[in-house]
């Protein structure tokens, strides 16, 4: 006889964790581990009990596959419900059989999968597909299989939420264990959240380094606003987070990411300073990876206890994490060779300037040695535009006191980026590093010039008289903004609820039609407009 069809169904007793409860909670990675759960059913012949120790498991992974010449990230999600106690000798973890999982998936407050599974090994995975379609959609699994080279034991979902990362938050219950005819009188319930990677850059101008792509990697939620001030340097976003006990509870640690391009070197310095909801955060929760190629990485990282000091001894009035970070001073810049052994720190006392002599010092540092600074040969090159404009070979100091220089003459005719570039430090050729600089800064506060035609003046005079209505005023702007021909410096656009443009920008309009503002104040208005989302650029 099939011992599944001679199974009595198993009537639960209890079910308690390792802190007493039947719910368990987590929050803000991308696995969680949640505590065990022992399940103890009788059978209710007087036999012995059988008592099952389970844990479950949630890990989140994104496969990149190229979908008609375009590159979708499909966010995949595992979950496994698994015996506690594994095989130790051969790390091998013993499956519990015949799993009956209820899943909500929850994105932004919206539930947008709630379905019951099935699995015979206790192990559901489930892909997330990017589409077009605004609702989620079940996937036939075969089609989906063959088209991605998954395996067809998975399911699928397709939809346009999906394209993006964040947060997702799951409630999923435990309803049958060892026989889908094991209904748990006493389910378990878990909620947690899971954290999926997601990288959003955004353009801005520098007047000195031009266009530049700064970056912000979230592991906790999607990034809802972000703003980057060129005069002070600093970088501002923030995401949703509900400051309460609760959420503290579940949320293991904040971990942030902040990309910034090699190519800019203002941001290149040796040390940040950052903020959470206003509040300096310590040293030691911001730390600098200068280890990848194109860009160096910022992180913040702020832990549980941490943030439940902050919670406890402060109110906050909105329910989000709004951190800045920027350079603790201008000088001195820094980088780490591509072999990850050396360290240069780079400042000058002087403005490079062109027809002038310059003094550039620099230290050496040994990064597996705690930065200390290290005797070792190096070639050290000025570039501009691809031309050599300085050089110097030799030792490097090990002295704590007494740094190097190079000394070196930029021509009258150079101005704007040079790059330095050290090479072959202790005569390895991957000991290289290069630091971009800049003959003749400009002055961000003074050097941009608002280039609004004289008859653009027209337009704006005749709204004010209400001659246009607003929505051709909007679409003017809108299309002269994008084609250039009104320039304004914006930052990220973030819409909002307004339904008619304010009445004061109507008046600053007819007073810069009269010539009673300058196009500055004008622009300013506009750039509000592109700030509120009531002109989309």
């Amino acid at each position: 006889m099939d011992a599944r069809l001679s199974i009595i169904p198993l009537l639960v007793i209890s079910i308690v964790t390792g802190i007493g409860i039947t719910e368990s909670y987590g929050h803000g990675l991308g696995s969680e581990t949640m505590p065990p759960v022992t399940i103890v059913m009788y059978d209710g012949l007087g036999n012995e009990p059988f008592v099952v120790e389970g844990t479950l498991e949630v890990n989140s992974s994104t496969i990149y596959t190229d979908v008609d010449g375009e590159e979708k990230g499909i966010r995949q999600i595992s979950i496994n419900f698994f015996e506690t106690f594994t095989y130790v000798e051969s790390n091998e973890v013993k499956p519990i059989d015949n799993v009956t999982f209820q899943v909500d998936l929850i994105k932004s407050g919206n539930v947008i999968i709630s379905e019951t599974f099935q699995r015979d090994d206790g192990v559901l995975i489930m892909n997330l597909t990017p589409s077009d379609n605004e609702q989620v959609q079940v996937m036939e699994r075969e089609t989906f299989a063959s088209f991605f080279g998954l395996a067809s034991e998975q399911y699928n979902f397709e939809g346009k939420i999906f394209e993006n990362g964040g947060l997702y938050e799951f409630k999923i219950t435990v309803i049958t264990i060892n026989s889908y005819d094991n209904v748990l009188t006493d389910p378990v319930n878990y909620e947690l959240g899971i954290s999926i990677e997601e990288t959003t850059r955004y353009d801005i101008d520098d007047v000195n380094y031009g266009t530049q792509s700064l970056g912000i990697i979230t592991y906790f939620d999607q990034i809802i606003d972000f703003e980057y001030n060129n005069e002070t340097k600093e970088i501002k976003f923030s995401f949703p987070f509900e400051w309460n006990q609760e959420t503290i509870d579940q949320t293991t640690v904040i971990h942030e990411e902040i990309l910034v391009p090699k190519t800019f070197g203002d941001l290149l310095v040796s040390k940040y300073v950052a903020t959470l909801n206003g509040l300096e955060l310590p040293e030691s929760m911001v730390n600098i990876d200068d280890f990848s190629s194109d860009d160096r990485l910022v992180h913040i990282v702020v832990s549980q206890n941490e943030l439940q000091e902050i919670f406890s001894n402060n109110q906050f009035n909105e329910n989000l994490v709004l951190i800045t970070v920027k350079p603790e001073s201008d000088l001195p810049l820094s980088g780490v060779t591509e072999n990850g052994q050396f360290k240069i720190n780079l400042w000058w006392d002087d403005e490079l300037r062109s027809g002038e002599t310059s003094i550039l010092y620099y230290d050496v540092l040994d990064t597996f040695l705690k930065d200390r600074p290290i005797a070792v040969s190096y070639d050290l090159k000025v570039f501009h535009d691809g031309k050599e404009i300085g050089a110097k070979s030799g030792t490097s100091s090990n002295s704590k006191t007494q740094s190097n220089s190079l000394e070196f003459f930029i021509p009258s005719d150079i101005s704007g980026i040079i790059v330095l570039k050290f090479e072959n430090l202790d005569e390895s050729k991957v000991a290289n590093l290069q630091i971009p600089l800049v003959v003749d800064r400009k002055d961000v506060s003074t050097s941009f010039e608002y280039q609004i035609p004289e008859w653009v003046k027209n337009n704006a005079g005749w709204w004010a008289d209400g001659q246009i209505p607003d929505s051709a005023f909007v679409q003017g702007i809108q299309f002269l903004i994008k084609d250039g021909i009104v320039i304004v410096p914006v930052g990220e656009s973030t819409a909002q609820n307004e339904s008619s443009i304010p009445e004061w920008i109507k008046t600053n309009a007819g007073w810069w039609a009269d010539g009673q503002i300058d196009d500055k104040t004008f622009a300013t208005g506009i750039e509000y407009l592109i700030k509120i989302g009531l002109i989309v650029v």
